[in-house]
């Protein structure tokens, strides 16, 4: 066989097993829970809080 054919053969044994697994619960439903549940980052809430005030006084 060639390199090219084994390189090829390797590319589809992973393809097939990622999508054989399922998507671990850190970046599935127990992230989303989180999120929701801690609210608006604080140094977000204060930036867009600074950009409104910008664009009030501008």
């Amino acid at each position: 066989m060639k390199k090219t054919d084994l390189e090829k053969l390797n590319g589809l044994k992973i393809r097939s097993r990622m999508k054989n697994t399922d998507t671990p619960d850190r970046f599935a439903k127990a992230s989303g829970a989180a999120n929701a549940a801690s609210g608006v980052n604080p140094l977000v809430a204060k930036l867009l809080k600074k950009g409104l005030d910008d664009k009030g006084n501008a």
